[in-house]
């Protein structure tokens, strides 16, 4: 009998375990991106081009396949359960009720749902400040509650779910839902809207993620200090994910986070403008448009008054070449143009472009040193051809930020 014997495995669980650092399946990560460079630049290499290969686009069109098959083995071997985020939070809720005099029974839905390792080593802060916050300031006293004709215990959900190429997490309660009136008069005297705007539901719950916005009227343990929500805000940026808020008077609220399943990979749709390279999310895309004349309003694509009828619906035209300080002397008129519809947070916007060119998975690597600045992007993307594209943000581009 060997003294080492080999692992044997488990037919309850279909195989033994193995505990593996995270930084050796992010180096396993990284030379799969390397790979999946490699074979695109052989296949596509145009030292190939005029020969007569025998099969060999069979074949190269099965390598790609196999490629794309060992990427996503690669990106489930960083993925883990969102439960173990959700366990953390839980143990916190007791701690919760001693600080707040409040009665909270904490649901659990989705804990199966896998997300990178790298996400939810990142998400249990931010997730505590909306915790924090759904009790504090979301759920009501117990006395308060039954006058209301509530259940003396309130109820905060943790939700999880896979929804296409992104994960949603959803914290939602059922207290009294967010103050429009306190929240919009605290944002009109911060300067986000004038005096008389009267913003969206969707625009107006997007200032609590503002760097130290606060409703609470005094500094307690929990809140006051207008720092945590902002926290999330920064963390989601940094994550590739976005942020929605819904919320009903006496009804309570809903914060939900989209972020994708995998950071290292990006299914993305390549476009082209003059000499550059830019590439979307294909999740991102709502359609894809060819305007004629009739379909345009507005006299001055310099000065960003050009509008697209789509459907009877006219949607603001956003010009990459303004955004990024080129030329804009040189643009061409939209009608020459391809659209590109987003729907973002702040409405739907049409970004054109000189040309659509392919739909392909990429490899992301972020922006770093002077680079991380450059607006909207998420990073850049290592393409096929062993070109460079920019990953746009299409929430940043809809709302001017710079990060």
């Amino acid at each position: 009998m060997s003294a080492n014997p080999e692992p044997t495995a488990d037919k309850s669980s279909g195989g033994a375990l193995l505990r593996v650092s995270s930084d050796k399946i992010g180096r396993l990560m990284d030379l799969v991106g390397e790979l999946s460079l490699s074979v695109s630049e052989t296949v596509n290499s145009p030292d190939l081009a005029g020969l007569d290969l025998v099969g060999f686009d069979a074949a190269a069109h099965r390598l790609s396949m196999i490629v794309r098959e060992v990427q996503d083995a690669a990106t489930e071997l960083r993925l883990v359960p969102v439960g173990e985020v959700f366990r953390r939070l839980k143990r916190m809720i007791r701690e919760l009720e001693r600080e707040t005099g409040k009665i909270i029974d904490l649901d659990i839905v989705g804990a199966e749902t896998a997300i990178d390792k790298l996400v939810a080593d990142k998400l249990y802060d931010p997730l505590l400040h909306v915790v924090r916050n759904s009790a504090d300031h979301g759920l009501e006293p117990p006395d308060e509650r039954v006058a209301n004709g509530k259940s003396k215990k309130g109820m905060i959900r943790l939700a999880a779910q896979q929804v296409g190429s992104e994960v949603r997490i959803q914290v939602i309660d059922d207290g009294r839902g967010l103050n429009r009136e306190k929240i919009l008069k605290i944002a009109r005297k911060r300067g986000f809207f004038g005096e008389t705007e009267e913003p969206e539901p969707e625009r107006l719950w997007k200032v609590i993620f503002e760097p130290g916005f606060s409703t609470a009227e005094k500094v307690s343990t929990l809140s006051g200090r207008g720092v945590g929500m902002d926290v999330l805000n920064t963390t989601m940026s940094d994550l590739r994910g976005r942020i929605a808020v819904d919320s009903e008077e006496n009804n309570g609220t809903t914060v939900s986070l989209h972020i994708p399943v995998s950071l290292a990979f990006l299914d993305s749709i390549l476009l082209r403008l003059g000499h550059q390279l830019f590439t979307v999310p294909v999740d991102d895309v709502a359609e894809i448009v060819k305007p004629g004349m009739s379909d345009l309003v507005g006299v001055s694509a310099s000065k960003g008054t050009e509008m697209l009828k789509l459907r009877g619906n006219f949607i603001p035209v956003l010009r990459l070449e303004k955004f990024y300080g080129k030329n804009v002397d040189k643009m061409s008129p939209l009608n020459d143009m391809v659209c590109i519809v987003f729907n973002t947070a702040r409405g739907t916007i049409a970004v054109p472009v000189d040309e659509v060119l392919d739909r392909q998975q990429v490899v992301m690597k972020p922006l770093v040193g002077s680079l991380a600045k450059v607006r909207a992007s998420w990073g850049c993307a290592l393409l096929a051809s062993g070109e460079v594209a920019i990953v746009l943000d299409c929430e940043r581009l809809a709302s001017g930020e710079e990060r």
